[in-house]
């Protein structure tokens, strides 16, 4: 062996017993372990069976849908497999990458979709891509992240990539899979992070392009029944190729209180939030500023026999239409409307939210702000009364019922509050553990406020139909979750 040689091996035999010897003093793991590669994921097999079938072909895709004048039926099976794996070489060290295999949808081709404006666009990576919808194209990168613990301060973490991202509010500001980055902070009572996010890189928008998203939330376990929490948002648009002539900014300021508390009843989970928001430019949708406020209450109460459940919600609202609103045929300066880059409810009543049965509000979804006046109400903002409860009938059985009041904070054009009455019933079997299977419907009946509401229509200009149809939607959902 010649010098050299030896001098080299030497020097990683140090380097080896430095790294481990540092390791040792920090209880960190540098051998593979069991835990070093965790796997895991979800499996959706659904049926989707409504009578919505133009609202998707109304409403532009992702811009949302409307009720529909004497709609037609659609049925369609569909299926997804999201798995993620978390690579761990130390406890302080995680690297995370998920990925999604649909929906694809039984016998479904490769679909188009739209973009911010509601032009159609070819749809790129999601598409089944084979002739009979079983094969091809059709595996997305949901998540992709590095995470790592900052040696300089104990608690926090950095966090970058492309993450899912959501408010604590019910979703009612924004969520979705995002690129940007966070630095998070957990230590005793206190959690908290600041977050960077990046929308629409490059001119390849009219009114949505180069977005920066800022963020920083925190809460504080003010005793072990008690939180309390604290949100600021700020989305620092650009000048949208000069079609507005400005800026076009919003910034949200919230606070959330959650508490566990006793009653003769049982104990009852109570949750509260207030959501202020101001901005100019609407998303690029129109000049002028505005400022509105979201603020809902709920509470669960756990009974012998299930749980019952109440919530109120109040969005702000401007009376008018779009066409008034976004187009100067009257005074709107300045107008009361609140406003959300997600512009929809999570988990809440099946079809005017993104609902339990089978997760999709199919054919009303809104994102980007461009409203489309069924989630959160749009311009006239929301009045909203949800009751609900669960009943367990079996021991792997349990019975779920949903009942809501649907109106706007402040008119449309034609004078009229009311929008609608939901009700829902589901069940979930839970056949294994981690494996449930899902079953129901919701009928949403329509109000006064979708008849000849020309904000009922894509581009708010359209007439609505006179007599829109009552909105009908049942759906099946085989699940299992592992990992």
């Amino acid at each position: 062996m010649t010098a050299g040689k030896a001098y080299l091996i030497v020097v990683l035999c140090l380097v080896l017993g430095l790294l481990v010897s540092q390791a040792w003093g920090q209880n960190l793991s540098v051998f593979p372990k069991e835990e070093i590669l965790l796997v895991g994921g979800d499996f959706r097999l659904r049926s989707v069976t409504s009578n919505m079938a133009g609202a998707n072909l109304l409403g532009g895709g992702e811009s949302g849908g409307f009720p529909t004048q004497d709609g037609a039926t659609k049925a369609f099976f569909d299926t997804r497999l999201r798995l993620y794996w978390d690579f761990r070489p130390s406890d302080l060290l995680r690297v995370h990458y998920r990925m999604e295999i649909g929906d694809v949808r039984f016998g479904g081709g490769t679909e188009n979709g739209s973009d911010v404006t509601g032009n159609l666009v070819p749809v790129i990576g999601p598409g089944s891509g084979g002739g009979v919808g079983a094969d091809g194209v059709n595996v997305e990168t949901k998540n992709i992240f590095l995470e790592f613990a900052m040696p300089f301060l104990q608690g926090l973490s950095f966090r970058g990539g492309i993450f899912g991202y959501g408010d604590r509010y019910d979703f009612n500001i924004i969520a979705d899979d995002f690129a940007g980055f966070q630095l998070l902070y957990k230590r005793g009572d206190v959690e908290a992070h600041f977050v960077y996010l990046k929308f629409f890189e490059g001119a390849t928008r009219d009114n949505a392009d180069d977005s920066h998203w800022f963020g920083i939330d925190g809460q504080l376990q003010i005793s072990e029944a008690t939180r309390a929490a604290a949100t600021f948002y700020y989305w620092l648009d650009q000048e949208h190729r000069g079609t507005l002539g400005f800026t076009p900014f919003q910034y949200w300021l919230a606070s959330e209180v959650t508490s566990r508390l006793t009653s003769g009843l049982g104990p009852i989970q109570v949750k509260g939030y207030a959501i202020y928001n101001h901005g100019e430019g609407y998303f690029g949708r129109r000049q002028g500023t505005n400022s509105g406020a979201n603020v809902s209450l709920s509470g669960d109460v756990s009974l012998s026999f299930g749980t019952v459940g109440l919530q109120v919600q109040y969005i702000t609202g401007e009376r008018g239409s779009k066409l008034q609103l976004e187009g100067g045929s009257k005074d709107t300066k300045n107008i009361g409307a609140w406003l959300g880059y997600f512009n929809r409810m999570y988990q809440g009543p099946e079809i005017i939210s993104l609902g339990p049965i089978i997760d999709v509000g199919d054919g009303f979804s809104s994102k980007w702000g461009t409203g489309n006046g069924f989630y959160n109400g749009d311009y006239n903002g929301r009045v909203l009364f949800i009751a609900r409860s669960a009943f367990p009938v079996l021991p792997s059985v349990s019975l779920h019922a949903v009942g809501a009041y649907d109106r706007a904070a402040a008119s449309n054009a034609n004078g009229h509050y009311n929008r609608g009455v939901e009700f829902d019933l589901w069940a979930q079997w839970n056949i294994f553990p981690k494996l449930w299977f899902r079953f129901g419907g919701g009928y949403y009946i329509t109000g006064d406020w979708w008849k000849n509401n020309s904000d009922a229509s894509f581009d708010g200009r359209r007439p609505g139909v006179p007599h829109p149809d009552n909105i009908w939607q049942f759906g099946t959902r085989l699940q299992y979750d592992f990992g």
